[in-house]
């Protein structure tokens, strides 16, 4: 009876590999997501707080689609 061999832990370029898929799916679901509070923000008026959230909302969404466009399932 032998004894396994040891496994090899992923190599920093798969774990690279990794993280930038998994960066990417986020991006791409955010990118989806954040929209959805659009409305909400309009309703409430684009006056103080509503309006630099929704622009700040306005940013990550297009961070999101810049980071996550090219992801595929």
């Amino acid at each position: 009876m032998s004894i396994p061999a040891p496994t090899r832990l992923a190599s920093g370029r798969q774990v690279a590999g990794l993280m930038t898929g998994t960066m990417k799916a986020a991006a791409f679901w955010a990118a989806i997501a954040i929209p959805t509070a659009y409305p909400v923000l309009l309703y409430m008026g684009l006056e103080g707080t509503p309006g630099l959230l929704f622009v700040g909302l306005l940013f990550a969404n297009a961070l999101a689609l810049a980071l996550g466009h090219d992801y595929k399932r």
